[in-house]
């Protein structure tokens, strides 16, 4: 299992990346790169297909205030994990 979060810097979501990272690597024992990305970016990636993400496009980014919510990124790679696993999992 294979994580990678790209975040933007300017916007501050360094540390919401790192801390993220660190839950994913205790929580289910994956690899998790964190990466600098785009502008506006906030994205979680498992295993090379997107689970979360603040907008695709830079309109989209702009127009949206903040990363998305704690919560609905944990709901999003649940369901990921979930479907990968083939069962349902819940991330505390």
């Amino acid at each position: 299992m294979e994580f990678r979060i790209a975040y933007c810097r300017p916007c501050g979501y360094q540390d919401r990346a790192e801390t993220l990272a660190a839950e994913l690597r205790e929580r289910f024992g994956a690899e998790v790169a964190v990466e600098e990305g785009r502008f506006g970016q906030f994205d979680v990636w498992l295993d090379g297909e997107i689970v979360a993400t603040k907008g695709q496009t830079v309109l989209h980014r702009w127009l949206k205030h903040g990363p998305p919510s704690e919560e609905a990124v944990r709901e999003a790679i649940a369901r990921a994990v979930g479907v990968q696993d083939g069962d349902a999992c819940e991330i505390p």
